[in-house]
């Protein structure tokens, strides 16, 4: 369940794995952000725990690190201790500025076995460790201004991220839920890279929580701001829905949180600006993406990877490809300089850097037709920088570096491969066209427990973090039509599902023993006690994710997993069970031998304009033999 925020002292592991590095004069950054309201109250304390290849020379190599690119302290490396070594490091508050900090550790790195030019050795490496950590005190005032939302009620310096339960009351209706529902949906937009397990109930709440509702349901004055912090509580509440919809629209907005300098605020109407597109069938540029421009700056090899998920219900098809545009550091040595591609982990193209391209260069990556069945491409691009001549004691980032720019593109194409929805990215709402849908609906069922609001809470902010925009989220108590974008319910409410059941893949019963489809190879017994996600096609265009879980308890058990990093991307396929003992298993509804056949198929498709054009051709060639033919016939003169 969601931990309690409203804390002042930070304890930050910045590294969530054990992160080895194999380059010399490699830079690590990590960003934290000063809650609004505060500053830091004395000096950190950043705590590094590394370990190193027992090959590296301690003469030569060392640690420094930066707080907002000022040098804090420096250390040459101790090499091939048997424990890791600890580092304690200060970090002054002097150097600490108003909203996002970086700190930098810059490592050197040289192996004993020959020169300083060893960037990719795999005997080259420092490992830093998931022990480390960073402390922090801040000072806490008597009352936070909401210019901090949604901190406190979000606590980004808390591991896991801690927020406040959303609270509704018994009466509460199906707009007052879709309010509670926006919320979550906010907090996921402004933590873009926080797994968030969120609490949503209708029973009373002991403690500070975030109220939501109508004022007279809470016996509120009418004259209380719709926006009120106090206490370490916040109250969205109105006279109306049309309100609390207004003020929850308010705190969604960065630029008006920015102008709430109290504790207090009214709501404003105004015209939220249309979400960036994502993928779509079509081009899309990496600008359009939220890329403008990716720099690899650095000697040897640098890389970065773009995440791009296939837009919901398209039928894909071959002649996709990635243009990549791009400019390099004219003195690149262009005999060992070179840009490639990885998509998915297999490679689809490389290009030398050379003078000729150092300002405009371009290189075109077709997409396979394997690749383009995929429901997720993680796209890895890597710039090997190399100069002609290398002083070791210099890091050289402003004169070796590749920039990538937005202007690039990645183009899918239109074709025959199956449409299977999936659920990677739960829950990926994106269309063909690239476009979030205005209002995303969640079916809750009637009376919706703490554990089912809970999970529909929690599903609003993933939904922002994974379609990498907001949604408006309608909470639904009513009958279930087929047509919702997330359906909650348990595997015994065979009645509730009745107008889906034909649909479903794994369907409830009265019983609660499921009926699952025969091409799927799921035991029962592995959903005593687990809970099962499928993806199904809605009956006109786009998705409806089900979510079935056999109690409350193994329901709240999945939304726990889900904030997990260790669970980040295994969502995979078109159905997915989560055991009672925690574990995951993803099933999809095509096999890999029908894959093939229709990727097969796909290749010796012709295009249609192929079609027209192979049409008169083979006319203009018919006519052309006719007429030599006529030329060559001998022609009988008539009997005189």
């Amino acid at each position: 369940m969601a931990g309690q925020a409203l804390g002042a002292d930070a304890l930050l592991h910045p590294f969530t794995t054990d992160r080895p590095n194999h380059v010399d004069g490699y830079a690590w950054s990590y960003f934290f952000e000063i809650p609004g309201g505060t500053t830091m109250a004395q000096d950190g304390v950043f705590n590094i725990d590394y370990d190193t290849s027992p090959t590296l020379s301690g003469v030569e190599g060392g640690l420094t690190v930066l707080f907002n690119h000022q040098p804090v302290n420096a250390v040459p490396l101790r090499i091939a201790s048997p424990d890791p070594t600890h580092w304690q490091v200060s970090i002054p508050k002097k150097y600490c500025k108003k909203g996002f900090n970086e700190i930098d550790i810059i490592s050197r790195s040289r192996t004993t076995l020959g020169p300083c030019r060893e960037d990719d050795d795999l005997m080259n490496w420092i490992r830093f460790r998931t022990t480390s950590s960073l402390r922090l005190q801040f000072t806490e005032p008597a009352l936070y201004p909401l210019t901090a939302y949604p901190f406190p009620f979000v606590d980004w310096t808390k591991q896991p991220v801690a927020t406040l339960p959303i609270s509704v009351t018994a009466l509460a209706k199906d707009r007052t839920l879709s309010a509670g529902l926006n919320i979550a949906a906010g907090w996921g937009s402004k933590m873009t890279n926080d797994l968030l397990s969120l609490k949503m109930t209708r029973e009373p709440v002991s403690g500070p929580s975030v109220h939501i509702g109508l004022q007279q349901e809470f016996g509120l004055p009418l004259t209380t701001f719709p926006i009120e912090s106090k206490n370490h509580e916040l109250w969205v509440t109105g006279k109306n829905s049309d309100t609390i919809d207004a003020a929850v629209r308010a705190l969604n907005n960065p630029n008006l949180i920015a102008q709430m300098t109290g504790q207090t605020a009214a709501p404003v109407e105004y015209v939220p600006k249309p979400d960036d597109a994502g993928p779509r069938v079509g081009s899309i540029t990496l600008e359009q993406l939220g890329y403008p421009f990716t720099r690899l700056a650095g000697i040897g090899s640098q890389g970065a990877v773009l995440v791009l998920r296939r837009p919901v219900a398209a039928r894909l098809g071959r002649g996709g490809e990635l243009r990549l545009k791009f400019r390099h550091s004219a003195v690149l040595m262009k005999t060992r300089s070179i840009l490639s591609v990885t998509i998915n982990d297999q490679q689809v193209g490389s290009v030398a850097l050379t003078p000729e391209n150092a300002n405009e260069g371009e290189m075109v990556c077709p997409l396979p037709i394997n690749l383009a069945d995929a429901n997720e491409w993680n796209v890895a691009i890597i710039a090997h920088n190399e100069l002609a001549s290398v002083d070791c004691a210099k890091t050289y980032q402003d004169v070796a570096w590749t920039t990538i720019l937005g202007s690039s593109d990645f183009e899918l194409r239109e074709g025959t491969l199956p449409s299977s929805p999936f659920l990677e990215g739960f829950p990926y709402l994106r269309s063909r066209e690239g476009l979030l849908p205005q209002s995303a609906v969640v079916n809750v069922g009637s009376k919706p427990s703490t554990e089912v609001l809970s999970f529909a809470a929690t599903t609003a902010a993933r939904s922002s973090q994974t379609n990498r925009g907001l949604t408006n989220w309608t909470a639904s108590t009513g009958e279930i039509t087929g047509d919702e974008d997330v359906v909650i319910g348990l595997l015994r409410q065979e009645d509730r599902f009745r107008p889906v059941l034909q649909k479903l893949l794994v369907a409830p019963s009265k019983s609660g023993d499921p009926k699952i489809a025969g091409n799927l190879p799921i035991l029962p017994s592995a959903l005593v006690g687990g809970v099962v996600i499928e993806a199904i096609p809605k009956s006109g265009n786009g998705v409806s994710y089900y979510v079935l879980a056999s109690s409350n308890g193994a329901l709240q058990r999945f939304t726990d997993y889900l904030a997990k990093p260790e669970a980040a991307g295994l969502l995979r396929g078109q159905v997915a069970v989560f055991t009672k003992e925690g574990e995951l298993f993803t099933f999809d509804t095509l096999t890999p031998e029908e894959r093939r056949n229709a990727e097969l198929a796909e290749m010796r498709r012709y295009k249609p304009e192929m079609s027209v054009y192979m049409t008169i051709v083979l006319g203009l060639l018919a006519a052309a033999g006719v007429f030599i033919a006529s030329k060559f016939v001998k022609r009988t003169r008539p009997k005189q």
